[in-house]
């Protein structure tokens, strides 16, 4: 450290956003400069990093600039109020310091009447800084335990979620409030502690969600759409407009970022989820979430267009819509043929505008397996025709009725819960009616009534099968199968999923081929001698 007058510098921090217009960064700055006073030092600067956090890892402009002007020798001696304004991670701080002394540049701490130069200073200052590291850490189980306890509650956490708002109309700090909502300067509509829905946001999630489900458009696509649609209030035309993020960036255009996350947003059907942490504290957005409650907002997007619109996306993922600017075609089968001769998949392929079913070892050239081409249309229909076969009046009549029996329970719980957010109802009868709901869901969660969920939904999806999208058809028969064995023209052999597993009675073992492999399948033998027809195989290539 240099002789003679000091070359100071000051250091700031506060984290809370709240705090950045309050009385804090100048607090510290006056405790920064009459320290320096009475030390007859030149203070020449004061670094301020305001609204952000002094934990580990995290990003501090100011604070990175000051580090790197400490070793380009710009100054001797840095002063913050507290040692928590510069570090609250021990290991971040020792580091820090060690790279000041390095360079000959002194610390001061003004409220601690500490120089960390001096050797009571450096015992000192692994004391405080220990101190401030086990506060952080306190400070993180609080804030887990309050959220969890929030979510639990049915409570939001974090950033309202677009599409709803506070209610809190005569004096509405939401950036979509001013100039853009109709109710903005009204009554207020809610009490500020449950969410309610935001009269224009909510249509725009509506138009997200059932744009999305049907299958035309990508987040891309529905990103345009948006920022091209306009409603009517009062009157007048308003362009809708995604509010942005809260102190960090205005009101605007939608982004593809955003429709991705309110398609994948679970809270549209009146749900909140607690992340959770993993081993080391961290929360991941995209992970599964560790529980799911039920909320106190309303519902704004149902579960079956919402779970209609996850198995799409997940569809999607590994099935394009266009190629080159050409419509992708789906075929609803690959991943679910296999050869009986070799036990290779069969992929899909398009010849003379037409679309067929493959063995993979034919594609690739690794065994010279018999299996011929089979024709895309021909089979798609006959496996439909089992799914068919198998829909007793009795199987339907139980999935009807165990969907009306959930639907019936949803529904009770919906007005209680409504009651409970009026204060119509105590807790104890929000809560015994909640459990009731729990209880009912669990003792109907069983294999078999998976199964006829399952049935249910494959009944009314058959009774419009050929205007249904051929990627919801590729989903709907993953509900029902994991395989479907091919031996010349002929469906051999089919592997329900666990969920139709009851519906089909016991599995019997059937030989795939002279690999050996056996799987756990139904043999089709019998299903042909009924009378119904098998495919036939087809050569594009012949002569």
């Amino acid at each position: 450290m240099a002789t003679g007058v000091y070359r100071a510098v000051g250091y700031r921090r506060v984290s809370m956003r709240e705090q950045v217009d309050g009385h804090s960064l100048d607090a510290q700055a006056t405790h920064i400069r009459q320290y320096a006073q009475t030390q007859d030092w030149s203070l020449l600067k004061i670094y301020t990093d305001a609204g952000l956090s002094a934990k580990k890892d995290s990003e501090r402009p100011a604070l990175t600039q000051l580090l790197a002007d400490a070793r380009a020798g710009q100054f001797d001696v840095i002063i913050v109020d507290k040692v928590d304004r510069f570090y609250r991670h021990l290991g971040g701080l020792l580091v820090a310091l060690d790279q000041l002394n390095s360079g000959g540049v002194a610390f001061v701490s003004v409220q601690e009447h500490l120089d960390f130069t001096t050797p009571w200073g450096k015992l000192m200052l692994t004391v405080l800084g220990t101190l401030a590291e086990i506060y952080l850490d306190n400070l993180k189980q609080e804030t887990r335990k309050g959220k969890k306890q929030r979510a639990r509650e049915g409570l939001w956490n974090g950033n309202i979620p677009f599409g709803y708002c506070t209610g809190l109309c005569s004096h509405c700090l939401d950036p979509n409030g001013a100039g853009y909502c109709p109710n903005y300067g009204r009554p207020d509509q809610g009490d500020g502690k449950r969410l309610i829905l935001h009269p224009i946001d909510q249509r725009a999630v509506r138009y997200a969600f059932e744009c999305y489900a049907t299958g035309k458009y990508s987040d891309a696509a529905i990103t345009d759409l948006l920022n091209r649609y306009t409603v009517e209030i009062d009157g007048r035309q308003i362009q809708l407009r995604h509010r942005g993020a809260p102190g960090r960036t205005p009101p605007g255009p939608f982004m593809r970022d955003s429709v991705r996350e309110m398609l994948n947003r679970v809270f549209y059907t009146g749900q909140v989820r607690y992340q959770g942490v993993d081993a080391n504290g961290k929360s991941h957005r995209r992970s599964a979430p560790a529980e799911i409650f039920a909320g106190q907002h309303p519902v704004l997007i149902g579960a079956d267009l919402f779970q209609q619109v996850h198995d799409l996306r997940a569809l999607f993922s590994y099935n394009s819509r266009e190629k080159r600017g050409k419509t992708v075609r789906v075929f609803p089968l690959s991943g679910l043929l296999r050869c009986g001769y070799c036990g290779a998949p069969l992929r899909g392929t398009s010849a003379h505008n037409r679309r067929y079913y493959r063995d993979a070892s034919q594609i690739e050239h690794t065994l010279d397996c018999p299996q011929p081409l089979i024709d895309a249309d021909e089979i798609e229909q006959q496996v439909i025709e089992y799914l068919r076969s198998i829909l007793t009046d009795d199987a339907v009549t139980q999935a009807n009725a165990a969907q009306t029996r959930l639907a019936q329970s949803d529904a009770r719980f919906k007005h209680v819960q409504e009651l409970y957010v009026l204060g119509e109802i105590s807790r104890e009868l929000y809560e015994a009616e909640k459990t009731r709901r729990e209880d009912l869901t669990a003792s109907l969660t069983t294999t078999r009534f998976s199964a006829t969920i399952a049935l249910h939904d494959f009944s009314e999806q058959l009774s419009h099968w050929n205007s249904s999208l051929p990627i919801e058809i590729k989903r709907l028969l993953r509900l029902s199968l994991e395989g479907i064995f091919i031996r010349g023209n002929a469906i051999v052999a089919l592997q329900p999923t666990l969920a139709f597993l009851p519906l089909v009675g016991n599995p019997t073992s059937w030989n795939c081929g002279p690999d050996g492999r056996s799987f756990s399948c139904y043999n089709m033998a019998a299903y042909s001698e009924a009378g119904h027809p098998t495919f036939r195989s087809h050569s594009p290539y012949r002569a």
